[in-house]
Parts: C-alpha cells; structure tokens; sequence
C-alpha cells in the first residue's frame, strides 16, 4: 500500500467516523447516560421524559436523584432492567415512543381517526335523557370505540349477567351494525352499580370472585357473550369493592385476560381517581392501578368526581384536580394505557335541602335560562358554574362541564400524552364539545 493510499484511507476512515458520530449526536441517541452526568444529552433526556409523562420537574441538564427514579419508573412500565441508566435498550424505547407520537402529529389528518382513544359511554333511553345513539351516528367520524352500558353482574347468581338499562334487542343490534360498518370499537360494558344499596353491590363482587368456580364462570360468560354478539372486547366497570377483595379483582382480571388475548379481544378496566397512595375512603383505595394495567389494555380513569351527587356542591373535575390525577395515574401507568375519563354532565345542588339533581349541559343551560341566571366561568378551576332561587326559595348551586371546561382537560391528556379520553356520556356533553375534540386530538 503506498503512502499517499494510506493518507487517503486514513482521511476516509476520519471522515466515516466524524459521519457517525454527528448522525449518532443529531438522532438524539445517548449512550450509558447515569446518574451524575451532566450537559446537553441530559437536558435533552429530560425534556423527552417529559413529553412522555415520567418527568414533572424542570429539566436542569443534571442527571440526579430525580432523573434516575423516572427512569426506572420508565424501565419497569415497558419491562426493562430498572437499573436508572439510559442504555441501549431505553434509549430505543425511547425514541420509539416519541418517533410514533411524532408521526402522529405529522401525519394527522381530520377524516381519520387519531391516535387518541375516543371512547364514548353509551346508553338508552334515561328519564329527561335521550339515548347516545343520535350522537354516535352525528360523531361517528371522531368516536374510535363506544362502550353501551348494557350488563351488570346478576345479583342472584353472580357468575350470569344480567341486561339492564332499558335497552332492547334492536338497539343493541343497530349499535353493534353500526359501530362495525364505521370501524368503530364497540366494547360491552359490564358492571355492578345501581342495585339500590352500596352494599349490594360490594356483595355481588364478592360473592362472583371468592369462590374460584364462580369466577371462573364469570369469565366464560363474558368472553362467550363477546365472542357470540361480535363485541371488541370488554369494559370491566366494577367500581365498588370491599378492600378484602382488592386482590380478587386483579386475579379475576389475569383469568380474563387468559381467555381475551388469545383471542384477540381488548380488556377496558374502568377505576375510581385518586391522587395519591394513601387511603382516603373512597372507591378509589381499593383498586392498585401498577397491577390492573398488568391484564387490561386500557385503564379509563374516571376523573370527574370531584364533587358528585352526595357532595357538597363544586366542580365535576377542575382543572387542576384533573391534572392531579393524571400525574398520579403516571406513576403507576405508561401513559398510552390511560384513557381520561371526561364528564358530559353538572349536578344542580339544591343546598336548603342537601338532594341534588343530575343534568345535561343542554340542562344546565335551559335551567339558567328558565330562572334568568348568566352562567359563570371558574378561570382558576376552568368550570362554568351559576345559582339560582328557585320557586320555593331553596338556594341551588350548579356545576356542569362545557366545550371550553372539556379543552382544559385535553390540553392535560396531550401535555402528559395520554392514550386519549372517554367520555360519560354520549349525548349529555355541550354539542361544542365535538369542535374542540377534533381541534385538540385530530390537529
């Protein structure tokens, strides 16, 4: 080999590996990044942990305490060696989720479905309420799945079903002919409310998952009803638990999912918000997030009782409370695993007598108008509210949610890019709602 060969190999190989490590530096590629490091790929590491919903704190460059505990809580949410070091693996993770959302937001287009979740609650026909179906048909083009509000466990034998909501054969059929024509996921929704006692329906989950048989004829009957009716898959709405069986709801849902992802079938798990770990005694104590997404594909988070019918009178779900719940939900959950559940519905307060009354925003709005009130708007908590005296003279107090209350919500689902929303329910919400979804989650 010549020497003047030699030089221009060796300019070659220079030039090569300048190539490299530029690309590598561009790509935003970061090799063995630890705690104690420190400069421009940490900030850079922060700022994509940030996107992706594992870091709250202001981003510094400094690769610390607070960086390494994102980490691991990254590494564990996608099965990785929660070791607190960007290695090869968790830089690629990495890059995967934020090349997929980048893509997302690259390639939105209006007259298709997002990469956000859309789920609608749907129901029959309630009192001074419409059924959800003129809404499913109006806004088929943004709803990517519904979930009918059909089935509940059978309190006398807890391993059937039971239909309730006033539905009929027709309507179920015209939802599941029409959900499948227009592409849209149509998950059954399965619960254990309304049976006229909170302790009912604590019992009928005890009684269908202590027993290991009846569980597991609880789970037959389910895949059995979705697999014969052609349903998605399933929407678990089992709210209300005894603490005791905290554990047996986790291995009803690993049954469940033994016999759905086979399958192919999606699992929905429906759970009470909370913001923190410590019990509270509320619903939501009861259920451990980090486990249940372990068997369900989705996890609505059902952030809208804040104040509810047996409250004192305030917000659905302010702002703030919501993002709360969404910071929480992320230290248990990867962000793509939670849908925000968002409330089309207000309580009207009657506070002279302590009874409340559940309404529409269309409700709200002919109420105000009924007793000549302006509605208000909460620019701290992002709510509209008014009251009114009515014709007795009690005092009300009303809150209610609204397109511009909804947007506050989704600028938190895309801040923390979350999986998406679901909306309780169909047909309740202000109809500028449908504006701001495909403005905010469609653009």
């Amino acid at each position: 080999m010549t020497s003047r060969y030699r030089q221009h190999a060796a300019m070659i190989i220079t030039f090569l590996v300048f190539f490299l490590v530029l690309n590598v530096q561009s790509s935003g590629a970061y090799s063995n990044l630890k705690q104690g490091n420190r400069g421009p790929d940490v900030l850079a590491l922060q700022q994509q942990l940030q996107q992706l919903g594992y870091f709250s704190a202001q981003p510094t460059g400094y690769f610390g305490t607070v960086t390494a505990s994102s980490i691991k809580k990254f590494q564990l949410n996608y099965g990785l060696k929660p070791d607190g070091i960007v290695g090869v693996q968790t830089n690629s993770q990495i890059s995967k989720l934020l090349g997929l959302r980048n893509n997302s937001n690259s390639n939105s287009n209006s007259n298709s479905h997002s990469q956000k979740e859309v789920l609608g609650f749907y129901t029959g026909d309630e009192p001074a309420l419409p059924s959800s179906m003129a809404t499913v048909k109006a806004q088929s083009s943004l709803l990517t799945s519904v979930s009918p509000f059909w089935y509940r466990l059978n309190r006398n034998d807890p391993s059937s079903l039971e239909l309730y909501g006033g539905q009929t054969w027709p309507e179920v059929n015209e939802l599941l002919s029409f959900s499948k024509k227009n592409n849209i996921g149509n998950y059954v929704l399965i619960h254990n409310l309304l049976y006229g006692s909170s302790t009912v329906s604590k019992d009928v989950v005890h009684k269908a998952l202590a027993d290991s048989n009846t569980r597991w004829k609880l789970v037959t009957n389910i895949y059995d009803l979705v697999k014969n009716q052609g349903y998605s898959g399933v929407c678990i709405d089992i709210e209300n638990i005894y603490a005791n069986d905290r554990g047996l709801y986790i291995q009803f849902l690993k049954e469940l999912s033994s016999q759905f992802k086979p399958a192919g079938l999606k699992i929905i798990s429906c759970v009470p918000s909370k913001t923190t770990d410590k019990s509270l005694g509320g619903w939501g104590d009861n259920f451990d997030y980090s486990q249940i997404g372990q068997y369900a594909d989705q996890i609505v988070i059902m952030a809208y009782d804040e104040h509810s019918s047996g409250s004192s009178p305030g917000p659905i779900a302010s702002r703030q409370y919501v993002e709360n719940v969404a910071q929480y939900s992320l230290t248990k959950l990867p962000p793509e695993k939670i849908l925000m559940g968002v409330a089309g519905f207000g309580f009207d307060w009657n506070t002279n007598n302590g009874t409340s009354r559940y309404i529409s925003y269309q409700m709200a709005a002919d109420t105000a108008r009924q007793y000549n009130r302006q509605i208000q708007w909460d620019a701290n908590k992002q709510v509209p509210y008014y009251g009114y005296t009515d014709k007795n003279g009690s005092w009300h107090s009303v809150y209610f949610e609204n397109a511009s209350s909804l947007a506050a919500k989704l600028d938190i689902v895309n801040t923390y890019n979350l999986g998406g929303i679901a909306i309780w329910r169909l047909g309740m919400e202000d109809p500028a709602s449908w504006k701001v979804i495909r403005d905010k989650l469609y653009s």
